[in-house]
């Protein structure tokens, strides 16, 4: 039985039927006799009643007719017009007609092209990738800045977040809460104002309530849709909320980092791939538009750095980004497919581009300083192009992308702890020989434990444990680092030593060698004159600008022009703990504060910020 893959390969070729006349020449509508223009019409006019006699319905067909009509027309007017004269003739038709429709319809295409698309896309684009800059340092009024702790039955805080308003806190106790801010109220208003008499000696009514508890979640949670357990059953080192508020990340010792819905914190799923503790978490201010989710980094001591798809449809793990020496102790998102990220004892700083697969290594330390940078651990970003670092020197850098070495860099940001007593320093009884043996003893710096920055604007906020966040400006030119003072401490004076010391600590690096020697015994001279204001290990930082638009999600804007509106300022709340977030081997109670008797707190604290006009003058 013979086929067409048993017949010989002379006999296999077929030939169509409808090809055996055709003529030798191969140039399209040109026959073997040099004759084409009767068999070219021909061939169109074929195509044309095959094209509307079977492809298209009656309209089209009519309209094709009225098409060509008009064409034989034309045609016949003009026998020199080309095919291509014909196709801008109809191009030009149709726009007529699209600008008569609209017309009349009072339809205005340029108004709509400017205010639509020109300028909603030049604010789109200058937001996302962080162009405006807002110089609002100079117009805050940190002295008069009212705080509030608070704080469950829980061990140390290890890390906070906030999406006004509410603030979700872990501590290492396997529990994540979720707050709600109270408002802050007006500026103290004059009493007369209000019927009271002046001369009453009544104190003034407090004007702020602590952040109200909402919801409470603590190791294993059972689902009721699946019947499984997802919860933390280690210590929870970070936490994250989502740019839409939806959901809250959580990421800790027992290596899980866990999604959890941000309204009711049920836990919606368990991601394992890392290795090792996670150490940092952080989202992208801005979601993809190449993709529905939200974009999540976390980051851990396994040396990795991985991201996450987060959406209603589903959450995903997508990457695994490798190149740092040491575990990753703070990351920070600084644009969509762009982190940075600090490797603690590796001493580098990596910004990561996950679309071109590329990293950018800055290497931290400097000879140059007395005391030396062995880790670096806090990092916070200044998009586009700065971000700024801490380290266990109690150094405080101001980076560019653009540039390998820091651009400014201020030491001992929050000072130096005071050396212990005598008694515990040596086991000699004679005083003069404990000191002598002590005398060559140096003061350790307060490593840097929190940083943050409010993207947009000059801000940046650090922590340590010395009792105190302190504010920092980038100056105007993004080169400097301009200290404030403390938040929540007095007002400095000129000529009090909490003001020479902000103007020695603004010294740049050369001076500061000159004088290595006199300025660290100014610094030991210089005495605190209150009691710290925080008393624990401040381990985490989070700021956001209240704005009069400020509601809860999902709630809808006041529609009444006499409602009164949200002040005005700033709110960042910390997360305080006795001890370390990574570990116990550093506490409060291990400093030596002059008359403190207190061995800290664990908790938070959230401080109200305002502007000293009401608004700030954004340059």
């Amino acid at each position: 039985m013979s086929s067409f893959f048993t017949l010989p390969a002379s006999q296999r070729k077929r030939k169509r039927e409808d090809r055996a006349g055709a003529p030798a020449s191969k140039k399209r509508g040109v026959d073997a006799d040099r004759d084409s223009g009767a068999k070219g019409s021909r061939r169109t006019k074929e195509r044309e009643q095959s094209i509307s006699g079977s492809d298209l319905d009656e309209d089209d067909a009519e309209s094709i007719i009225s098409g060509a009509s008009g064409e034989e027309s034309d045609s016949a007017s003009d026998e020199g017009e080309t095919a291509a004269d014909r196709r801008l003739k109809l191009a030009e038709r149709y726009l007529d007609n699209v600008r008569d429709e609209v017309d009349e319809y009072g339809f205005d295409a340029a108004e709509i092209d400017r205010d639509l698309i020109a300028e909603r896309l030049k604010e789109d684009v200058d937001e996302f990738k962080g162009r405006t800059y807002r110089q609002i340092a100079s117009d805050l009024s940190l002295s008069t800045a009212s705080h509030s702790f608070f704080r469950a039955d829980t061990q140390s805080t290890t890390s906070i977040a906030v999406h006004a308003p509410y603030v979700y806190t872990v501590s290492k106790d396997k529990t994540l809460i979720k707050w709600e801010l109270a408002t802050p109220s007006h500026a103290t208003t004059d009493s007369s104002a209000n019927g009271q008499n002046s001369s009453s000696k009544r104190p003034p009514r407090p004007q702020r309530k602590k952040p109200k508890q909402v919801r409470f979640t603590r190791g294993l949670q059972k689902v009721a849709e699946s019947d499984e357990e997802h919860g933390h059953t280690k210590n929870i080192l970070s936490v994250a909320v989502s740019p839409s508020g939806k959901f809250v990340a959580t990421g800790g010792e027992d290596r899980k980092l866990i999604i959890w819905d941000a309204e009711t914190l049920t836990p919606l799923q368990t991601f394992t791939q890392h290795r090792d503790s996670i150490s940092g978490l952080a989202f992208a201010r801005h979601i993809s538009t190449m993709s529905s989710g939200e974009q999540l980094f976390s980051g851990s001591f396994d040396r990795t750095i991985k991201t996450w798809s987060l959406s209603t449809a589903g959450h995903a793990y997508v990457e695994t980004l490798f190149g740092h020496q040491d575990q990753i102790s703070s990351l920070a998102a600084m644009a969509i497919d762009q982190c940075v990220s600090v490797g603690a004892r590796d001493r580098t700083a990596r910004l990561w581009k996950v679309v071109d697969e590329s990293q950018l290594i800055f290497r931290g330390g400097s000879s140059k300083h007395s005391y030396q940078e062995n880790n670096l651990d806090c990092v916070a970003p200044l998009p586009p192009n700065h971000f700024v670092t801490g380290s266990d020197s109690g150094a405080i850098s101001l980076w560019s992308v653009h540039k390998k070495k820091p651009l400014h860099t201020i030491t001992l940001a929050h000072g130096l702890d005071p050396l212990p007593p005598l008694d515990e320093l040596s086991s000699e009884i004679d005083p003069k020989i404990a000191a002598s043996n002590a005398r060559h003893m140096r003061r350790n710096p307060r490593w840097i434990t929190a940083l943050t920055t409010l993207p947009g604007t000059d801000i940046v906020l650090s922590g340590s444990w010395d009792g105190w966040i302190r504010a920092w400006k980038i100056s105007d030119d993004k080169k400097t680092i301009i200290p404030l003072g403390p938040i929540g401490g007095a007002s400095l004076g000129p000529d009090t030593p909490s003001q020479q010391l902000k103007q020695s600590l603004a010294l740049d690096n050369s001076e500061q060698m000159a004088v290595d020697g006199p300025r660290e015994q100014k610094i030991d001279a210089i005495k605190e004159e209150a009691e710290p204001l925080i008393k624990g290990v401040i381990n985490g930082i989070a700021v956001f600008e209240r704005r009069a638009e400020t509601n809860k999600p999902g709630q809808s804007k006041p529609k009444s022009k006499s409602a009164e509106p949200e002040p005005r300022g700033l709110c960042v709340a910390a997360a305080v703990g006795k001890e370390h977030r990574f570990g116990r081997w550093k506490g409060f109670a291990n400093n030596y504060y002059e008359g403190s008797t207190s061995d800290g707190r664990n908790g938070a604290v959230v401080f109200e910020i305002p502007f000293i006009n009401g608004n700030p003058q954004s340059k």
